[in-house]
């Protein structure tokens, strides 16, 4: 980009919405504070509440859910973004009357960061993933067998969907399509916001890096819906909204601190050990490079959180404001990696907090024997619904409308435990396509296994193992 051209963030700033807002808002600022009472009174974002940071069914309350892990983070992206309003303002690039429109996009894309999360955290994710390259073709009913044959780069490529399955394309899903209770619409957020939490700026199936489309960051049921908004805000597809890098150091800088003091809160280590371990770990990556945070004397340790937690976040936090407007052109045309890599001191720090969790938390017994558990429930869980998965559409369709059919006892009562907002946005999303289609019963059976995974991702990790326990007739749920 030409240097000469004046470039502001105040283009980025956009308050459309897929459907126009019945209400009127004299202020701009005042339709990202709606954004935000949507999110906060969604269940989606209630259910965080019972859905694990690190240790899932943890019986301290001290010890973080997501839903806590998700106001951490808003809270440090409110001051990233604060302070980078600031600096951009005084550099004319941001107008008086769009600081504050900036900092509540980026609060409202740190509440959503996790909403996406399936029960039992990124081995969910996993279970997800294995079952679509392992089960899923197992599932597919004898009608469109028939069709594999001149139908499987199409059909291959959908289930690309679910073997790249991950909280943040789901994320994007629930609040543009899953909360039909609202209308068609679901949360009908700002396009700013959306744009927010697109951390991966690619969909499923298509080329990977390393950098920032390492990961899908929406699957291609939304695929219409994000080239929808690139096109109305004026954005390049594949690059990144400028705002997604201020949410992005928040939850980095958040979950590096807040894991090792929820080991510290389980009494897996103690925080002298996490130096211990922090020194050695550091030693080993960096040899003898100065550490650009101070290291407290044993004698003068309080605790994590005031000699470590704080004074580290705060240096990470400045880091992240000079990264910013030091990566200006890149950031604003959307093509920067992050604000904090390994390539920066305090990037190196963090990243040595990670490995320690790695090495030390994440393989507890603690962590890991949930894990398996969470592993076994979300497996356990979708090869029950693989009878509905393999039923021909219009059996399907019969069951769905309460309609009577016979031979699916099973498959009936299963149904009934599908959330109704779910199978609304199934049927909204069948009906835009026409049945005479060739390719219709490939992208019915498509949405209708996005169907199951919906509901299954919805479910709090309790709820998943008191399912999975009934299912396995371990229990009865009342």
């Amino acid at each position: 980009m030409d240097n000469s051209i004046k470039r502001t963030y105040n283009e980025f700033i956009s308050t459309t919405r897929v459907r126009k807002s019945s209400l009127q808002r004299s202020r701009t600022i005042d339709q990202f504070y709606s954004d935000r009472s949507r999110i906060i009174y969604s269940s989606s974002f209630r259910r965080l509440q019972q859905k694990a940071q690190v240790f899932s069914l943890e019986p301290n309350s001290s010890v973080r859910t997501r839903l806590t892990h998700s106001l951490e983070v808003s809270d440090l992206g409110r001051t990233l973004a604060n302070q980078i309003a600031y600096r951009l303002e005084k550099q004319k690039k941001l107008t008086k009357d769009k600081m504050l429109s900036l900092v509540a996009i980026v609060e409202n894309a740190c509440l959503l960061h996790d909403i996406g999360n399936p029960p039992f955290g990124h081995f969910g994710e996993a279970a997800i993933r294995e079952w679509a390259h392992n089960s899923i073709c197992n599932s597919i009913p004898n009608e469109i067998k028939d069709q594999i044959e001149i139908k499987d780069s199409l059909l291959n490529n959908l289930i690309n969907d679910f073997k790249e399955f991950d909280g943040n394309p789901q994320g994007f899903r629930i609040v543009t399509k899953l909360h039909a209770d609202y209308d068609e619409y679901s949360l009908n957020l700002t396009y700013a916001t959306l744009l927010c939490i697109l951390k991966y700026p690619r969909t499923t199936g298509e080329e990977k890096d390393e950098g920032i489309l390492k990961k899908a960051g929406y699957f291609q049921t939304e695929k219409e819906i994000v080239e929808k908004i690139y096109r109305e805000v004026r954005m390049k597809l594949k690059h990144r909204y400028p705002f997604v890098y201020i949410m992005e150091a928040a939850d980095d800088i958040a979950y590096c601190m807040s894991d090792i003091a929820d080991g510290i809160e389980k009494g897996i280590l103690t925080e002298e050990e996490f130096l211990n371990e922090f020194k050695k770990e550091w030693r080993n990556s960096f040899g003898e490079e100065e550490l650009p945070v101070i290291i407290p004397e044993k004698n003068d340790l309080k605790g994590f959180k005031k000699d470590i937690s704080i004074p580290w976040s705060m240096k990470a936090m400045e880091e992240a404001v000079e990264r910013f407007i030091l990566l200006d052109e890149e950031i604003y045309e959307g093509t920067a990696e992050s604000l904090i890599t390994k390539d920066t001191a305090i990037g190196r720090v963090l990243e040595t907090m990670k490995n320690v969790s790695r090495r030390i938390l994440y393989t507890s017994f603690e962590a890991e024997s949930i894990e398996i558990t969470g592993y076994a429930v979300i497996t356990g869980i979708l090869s029950k619904h693989s009878s509905i998965l393999k039923m021909s559409y219009k059996d399907f369709k019969c069951l769905i409308n309460d309609e009577k059919i016979k031979g699916f006892d099973f498959e009936k009562r299963l149904s009934h435990l599908v959330g109704k907002r779910y199978i609304q946005a199934y049927k909204h999303e069948v009906s835009k396509n026409n049945e005479s289609e060739e390719n219709f019963l490939i992208k019915e059976w498509w949405l209708r296994a996005h169907l199951i995974i919906d509901h299954i991702s919805g479910m709090t990790d309790e709820f998943a193992l008191e399912t999975y326990q009934m299912f396995e007739g371990i229990r009865l749920m009342r």
